[in-house]
C-alpha cells in the first residue's frame, strides 16, 4: 500500500535510526522528515541539534552511542572525532571492523587526487581519529567516488564509480579489479547473504557475488520483466525481508524477490503504475525528458529504499535525481506525479525487526516462532 506522500519532490531515500523511519531528499536544504505512525503522517525533524544530512552522510548506532557523518566531519555522541579536511574534502564515510573509512578528494590545478582512508578507531578511544595511523590507497583516477561499501568476513570492500574494487583486510589495501574510466561498472549497494557478499551492479542490473577473493557475475540475478530493454539496468537496492532476498532495479522500478528454498525469483511487479513498459526506449518518458531539455534518462524510475521495519518492508521511489516538482512537468497528471518521491509499504507474513539494546558484555537473545506471532527477547 502507498503511505502518505512525503512531499519532498520527485525523489526520496529512506533510512531508519533508533527504531524510527525517515525520508530524505537533497532538495530543500537536505530535508528530512520522520514517519509518525500514530497520526499516519510525515513530520519535520524538529530537534535543533540534528545535523544536516547530505548525500554521502549518515547516522549509525555504534555500541551505546551514535556515530554521525555530516558536512565532512565525524562526531560520536556529539564529540568531534574527525575535523573537516584542511585541503579538499572528506566524504562518503563508513565504519566497520574497528576502522573509519572515507574518501578524500583534492581538486587543484596541479596535484589533484582521490585517496581512500582506513583509520583505526573505536568508541573506547578517548582521542580523535589519528590520520597518521591511517592506511591509505590512492585511486588511479582523481575523480573516483563510491556508491557503497560492504563487509565480508574480516574484509571491507568499496567500489568506485569507475569500477575499481578495493579491499581492506585490516592491515593493507589491495585492488581486486582495476578501474576503467572508459566503461560503466558501478555498485549501488552491498548485502551479506548467507556465505557471500552480493554487489548490486550497473549496467547489467544483476548481482555480483564476492567470496574467496573472487568476483562472479550472477547472470539472471535478478531477471528482468519481459518487454523492457536489456541495457542500462541498475540493481540499486538490496535487502533481506522475512528471509527472502529483495532487489530493486532501475529504470522501471522493478521489485524482485528470491526464495532460497525454492531457488526461484518472483516478480513483485513495479513500484509505478505508469507508463506501460516498452523496449522501444531504454527509460520511461525519454521523449518528454528530451523535450524539456533534461537528460534523456531523467524520468527513469528508481527503488531507492528497501527498509525492513517492524513487520513490514518500506520502499521509496525516485526519478534519476531528487528534484523539486515544476509546473512545466505537465506531461504527468497529479496521481502519476506523486508516484515519484513516494513511500510504499509491503507486508508479508514472517518478519520482525527490533533494535538491539547494547550492553558491553555478552548478550543473550531468544527467538520464538509461534503460529500467529514472532517474539524477540533480549
Amino acid at each position: 500500500k502507498r503511505l502518505p506522500h512525503p512531499d519532498l519532490g520527485t525523489g526520496v531515500y529512506l533510512f531508519d535510526s533508533n527504531e524510527e523511519l525517515f525520508a530524505w531528499t537533497s532538495e530543500k536544504n537536505n530535508s528530512v522528515r520522520r514517519w509518525n505512525a500514530a497520526v499516519n503522517k510525515w513530520q519535520p525533524r524538529v530537534a535543533p541539534q540534528n545535523p544536516v544530512i547530505r548525500s554521502g552522510d549518515g547516522i549509525m548506532q555504534l555500541g551505546s552511542g551514535s556515530l554521525v557523518f555530516s558536512n565532512g566531519q565525524v562526531r560520536f555522541n556529539g564529540r568531534q572525532i574527525l575535523a573537516p579536511a584542511e585541503q579538499g574534502s572528506y566524504f562518503n564515510f563508513y565504519y566497520a571492523q574497528g576502522h573509519l573509512f572515507f574518501y578524500h578528494r583534492v581538486r587543484a590545478d596541479q596535484e589533484s587526487f582521490t585517496r581512500i582512508y582506513a583509520c583505526p578507531w573505536t568508541p573506547k578511544m578517548k582521542k580523535p581519529v589519528d590520520l597518521e595511523q591511517a592506511t591509505i590507497l590512492k585511486t588511479p583516477y582523481e575523480h573516483e567516488t563510491p556508491f557503497s561499501f560492504g563487509q565480508f568476513k574480516n574484509e571491507v570492500l568499496t567500489v568506485s564509480n569507475m569500477g575499481g574494487v578495493y579491499i581492506f583486510n585490516g592491515a593493507s589495501w589491495r585492488t581486486l579489479l582495476a578501474p576503467d574510466h572508459t566503461v560503466s561498472y558501478q555498485v549501488y549497494s552491498m548485502l551479506n547473504y548467507h556465505d557471500r557478499l552480493l554487489l548490486a551492479q550497473y549496467p547489467t542490473g544483476n548481482l555480483i557475488e564476492y567470496r574467496d577473493g573472487q568476483l562472479k557475475h550472477l547472470k539472471g540475478w535478478p531477471p528482468r520483466l519481459p518487454g523492457v530493454a536489456s541495457n542500462a539496468r541498475e540493481a540499486q537496492t538490496t535487502a533481506i525481508y522475512r528471509g527472502d532476498l529483495f532487489v530493486g532495479v532501475w529504470p522501471w522500478a522493478e521489485l524482485w524477490r528470491y526464495n532460497r528454498d525454492e531457488k526461484k525469483w518472483h516478480s513483485m511487479g513495479r513500484m509505478f503504475s505508469h507508463p506501460e513498459i516498452t523496449d522501444k526506449t531504454t527509460h520511461p518518458y525519454e521523449a518528454a525528458a528530451n523535450e524539456l531539455k533534461l537528460v534523456t534518462n531523467h524520468w527513469g524510475q528508481r527503488v531507492t529504499g528497501l527498509i525492513p521495519f517492524q513487520d513490514g518492508l518500506r520502499l521509496s521511489t525516485s526519478s534519476k535525481g531528487t528534484g523539486l516538482w515544476q509546473e512545466r512537468f505537465n506531461f504527468l497528471d497529479e496521481p502519476q506525479r506523486r508516484e515519484y518521491g513516494a513511500v510504499l509499504q509491503l507486508n508479508m507474513t514472517g518478519n520482525l525487526v527490533s533494535k538491539i539494546h547494547w550492553r558491553d558484555r555478552p548478550m543473550q537473545f531468544e527467538f520464538l516462532i509461534q503460529e500467529n506471532q514472532m517474539i524477540i527477547r533480549q
